[in-house]
């Protein structure tokens, strides 16, 4: 553009702001899982984690309906996502409530046998079964933190763990990318919640 004396004006930008990524978190766990999700400290996003004491398909349910209700109050988020392990329910219950969920519009953190296999991820890569029966008193050895699900304790161990994220991560890729093989119920041991973390890592 340009001026009547043909002098260039030089544009303006007013109040332009980045716009934020809105993270919705459904969880199984209702306080571990849900306090390391929350402790990401974000700058460009904003994360709802919540725990909801339910699992696979039951879990994939009420996700959508909490997204479908915060969606009436006109709040949409940009990602959706649920966070569930494979523990000891039927194989073609996980499996379907992955599918369950991704037909949704949801993308899916899971753990096969539960959660606390990708802390452990971040010292060593652990291949094959491990049942989680095993998982506190190993966590307990490498962190020498006794482990627990009370509040605050997800947060505790985000802190502790975050300067060796970039290992759990490799480890977990590593893992998956020997074992997958389209049947995640049969893939023990494996995560997906390092995708999850590479998402959230964008907006810190």
């Amino acid at each position: 553009m340009t001026r009547n004396n043909g002098t260039p004006v030089l544009a303006r930008r007013c109040g332009v702001r980045p716009v934020r990524q809105t993270f919705l978190i459904v969880c199984e766990g209702e306080k571990t899982e849900p306090d390391y999700f929350n402790a990401f400290r974000m700058t460009s996003a904003t994360v709802k984690a919540v725990g909801q004491a339910m699992n696979t398909m039951t879990l994939v349910a009420k996700a959508i309906s909490v997204r479908e209700a915060d969606r009436a109050k006109k709040r949409v988020y940009d990602q959706c996502w649920v966070v569930f392990d494979k523990d000891d329910f039927p194989a073609q219950d996980f499996n379907r409530a992955i599918a369950m969920a991704e037909n949704a519009g949801f993308r899916v953190a899971y753990s096969n046998q539960a959660f606390e296999y990708w802390f452990l991820l971040h010292y060593n890569l652990y291949q094959g079964p491990i049942h989680r029966s095993r998982y506190a008193d190993m966590l307990k050895r490498l962190t020498g933190v006794s482990y627990h699900k009370a509040d605050g304790f997800g947060t505790k161990m985000y802190n502790l763990l975050k300067p060796m994220q970039h290992v759990a991560i490799d480890n977990a890729k590593r893992v998956l990318e020997d074992c997958a093989h389209g049947n995640p119920a049969m893939e023990e041991s494996s995560t997906t919640v390092h995708l999850l973390v590479e998402e959230l890592n964008k907006y810190l």
